[in-house]
């Protein structure tokens, strides 16, 4: 991993920010943000799109047509800012990269 970041320091940190607020009180952030880091730490990052968020992550159905239902950059914007919000809070010394 870039940095010299481990997949196991990753699950770490991945496990830490499921049990705080919001994450633990919101099944869909938890559930995007385990996914996507997943599929980055599976190589599959880039290659990441909506169709398969809303309907890996975010329990839609295979008829799942973003154009119709914009889940997925509703819950992306309140994934960036739950993480914001954690690291500039109760996160930002809990890190150690």
């Amino acid at each position: 991993m870039a940095g010299g970041v481990t997949p196991q320091e990753v699950r770490k940190q991945l496990d830490r920010l499921r049990s705080a607020e919001p994450f633990s009180s919101s099944p869909q952030l938890t559930n995007f943000l385990q996914y996507v880091v997943e599929e980055t730490l599976e190589g599959r990052g880039r290659s990441l799109k909506g169709y398969a968020i809303a309907v890996e992550a975010l329990g839609r159905s295979d008829d799942f047509d973003p154009q119709f239902d914009p889940i997925v950059r509703v819950e992306a914007r309140r994934l960036r800012q739950a993480l914001r919000s954690y690291y500039e809070g109760p996160g930002k010394k809990r890190t150690r990269w």
